[in-house]
């Protein structure tokens, strides 16, 4: 019998994932998908629910749906609640965490020297190894120049990895780059005084939360060439030498960068209320306007300039494709530029995984075991998230709501028309942080339905911008983009001649974070868009996350109706396998869509 190897991340966007080596199967799952509860950590980092009780939910949801209560292998990473590794309380022959071997009662066993920084390609389970594993081997490549930056895990801030599959597996990674430049931190804690940025005062969950803001907020700036060297000097005052924790520094800091600025940042002082954090940013009297948009557009600028600086000698050592990881690599605007200087310097390609942030630790673990074959093709992980949780559920809702077989031409006609808006549920969940398709909600990108689709549904702020979804073979006639952006890792001009018509998807700055999909990837979307090309009408969606603001992507039927009941929503899309006499003495139409709504129509059925 084949191993069955599981890997943990326990910090926050906590994941297991798993690999079933007889079936050569991967299975995903994001836990705050399973808990509906954003971003939420499992052991370390300010767990939200008694760790014990996910543990044993997750041991059962195991055995349930895989039939598994025993592993060969557990491989972990930010896994520990006070001094106890949950993967203990799993059944296991052997758990490897950081540089040691351990039984599943603790017992050390084994103790490695590859500090995960001085060479990699040993078994060690480290942060940064696991992002770099789990990107490169989803990636197209052989051989890549792996670079992954954050906000730091228990290998550092910023490694460099070359990865080669040519090699034996235990040669294919060896670390190139360990460096305690933090760019994560001091780009996200900016956000703090953005009045524009809605508060949220714990330093954790602000690191969560400011950062993805900050970066659709940016392209309404403008670069102040005046700030660029005082903000250069801030950047570099994160360094983490020995560690430290500098954060702790940080009024001092913004201090000498407001001196150099002209601009006021707040914090709370002794005289404050007692519940008020002493040193911690104040949310009055935030920067507003044209100051607070240019300083984060100058940011950009800094941000990017530090990585090059960083990188770009690698880049010119090895020559070769770059792939780009941790929760920093989530800033495409930076990932954009990458592309561009690697496509004409090296004439070589950049990758970006769909699950680079931290959800995606927990498969690196398992993909750095594994390491498979490129050939015939690399796992493809994109939707590798688990079915809806609560499937059984859905012949209440066939009990419960109006339902007729999908009409994609009225679909169609409905968005463009009279501005509709649908969610979207099909097939497995997609793993990673941003919706493509399979938990989705779709409209019209015409003019003026950014503003219909958050004051009804989303309620984002409105300087966040929305993607477009569109078919390989059209991105270059309305983008100005070449090839593949399949999973919104990249940002592309929209061609001025659509950029009225695409006006709800087009960002402040001319841009759009594109989706490009092919039938293969996804038939239902890619068949949607089509359709509505023969109806004359540029095929062109937007595509954003199914759920509400504050909320992750949902995986339940009730989430989804939820969704639909509490905001101004048109209908329900549900692909599904689901396969039962659902009260017309007929089985689920298999792969045909079903339109669930609250208006009573003829239910129409092929």
């Amino acid at each position: 019998m084949g191993k069955v190897i599981l890997g943990i991340a326990g910090s926050h966007n906590a994941c297991v994932s798993m690999y079933i080596e007889d079936e050569d199967k991967y299975v995903v799952l994001e836990l705050e998908r399973l808990f509906g509860y954003k971003n939420l950590a499992w052991a370390t980092f300010d767990p939200q629910f008694w760790y014990k009780d996910v543990t044993n939910y997750i041991k059962k949801y195991l055995k349930k749906h895989y039939g598994i209560t025993k592993f060969d292998l557990i491989r972990t990473v930010g896994s520990h609640y006070g001094t106890h590794n949950v993967a203990c309380d799993f059944e296991c022959d052997l758990i490897e965490h950081n540089q040691g071997r351990y039984l599943n009662d603790g017992t050390e066993i084994d103790i490695c020297h590859d500090t995960g920084i001085s060479s990699g390609d040993s078994w060690c389970a480290f942060h940064h190894k696991s992002h770099a594993a789990g990107t490169f081997y989803q990636s197209p490549f052989d051989h890549a120049l792996v670079l992954s930056y954050d906000g730091g895990g228990d290998d550092g801030w910023f490694n460099g990895y070359i990865c080669d599959r040519s090699k034996p597996k235990d040669k294919q990674m060896k670390t190139v780059l360990y460096s305690l430049t933090d760019l994560g931190n001091p780009y996200m804690y900016l956000g703090y005084f953005i009045d524009d940025i809605q508060y949220v005062k714990d330093f954790g969950k602000a690191c969560l939360v400011y950062a993805g803001k900050l970066m659709g907020y940016c392209a309404y700036g403008k670069v102040r060439k005046e700030w660029v060297q005082p903000l250069r000097e801030y950047y570099k005052e994160w360094h983490r030498e020995g560690l430290h924790p500098v954060e702790v520094g940080a009024p001092d800091m913004m201090q000498r960068l407001g001196d150099k600025t002209g601009l006021q940042f707040i914090f709370y002082n002794m005289n404050d209320d007692d519940d008020a954090y002493i040193g911690n940013p104040c949310p009055d009297n935030r920067l507003k306007g044209k100051d607070a948009k240019d300083l984060i557009a100058t940011s950009q600028k800094v941000f990017e300039d530090l990585f090059l600086e960083e990188v770009e000698p690698l880049m010119d050592k090895y020559k070769t494709n770059v792939c780009l990881t941790g929760g920093c690599a989530m800033n495409i605007l930076l990932n954009t530029r990458v592309k561009k200087l690697v496509n004409k310097k090296y004439k070589k390609e950049v990758y970006v995984a769909p699950n680079s942030s931290d959800c995606g630790l927990a498969t690196g673990l398992v993909l750095d075991y594994v390491r498979p074959h490129r050939h015939p093709a690399p796992p493809d992980l994109t939707y590798a998230g688990e079915e809806v949780f609560d499937v059984d559920t859905l012949f209440w809702y066939m009990s419960s709501y109006s339902y007729s077989a999908v009409d994609m031409e009225l679909l169609i006609d409905r968005m463009h028309h009279s501005n509709y808006i649908y969610g979207l549920v099909q097939g497995k969940c997609e793993h990673g942080p941003r919706a493509l398709g399979n938990r989705s909600i779709i409209c019209s990108p015409k003019p003026g339905m950014k503003d219909i689709l958050n004051s009804q549904v989303k309620h984002r702020e409105y300087f966040r911008p929305f993607a477009p979804i569109v078919r390989l073979e059209d991105v270059s006639k309305y983008f100005k983009w070449k090839g593949e952006s399949r999973h919104m890792n990249f940002t592309a001009p929209v061609k001025k001649a659509y950029q009225d018509i695409l006006q709800s998807i087009t960002h402040e700055d001319g841009t759009a974070r594109i989706q490009t999909i092919t039938r293969e990837q996804n038939a239902f979307m890619y068949d949607l868009l089509t359709q509505m090309q023969k109806m004359e009408l540029t095929p062109v969606l937007l595509n954003t996350s199914f759920n509400t603001n504050g909320k992750p992507i949902l995986n339940t039927y009730k989430e989804a109706f939820d969704v639909y009941e509490n905001n101004n929503m048109n209908g329900v899309i549900i692909l599904s396998d689901y396969n039962t006499d659902w009260g017309q003495g007929k089985p689920w139409p298999g792969g045909q869509g079903m339109l669930f709504t609250k208006t009573d129509h003829e239910h129409k059925f092929d």
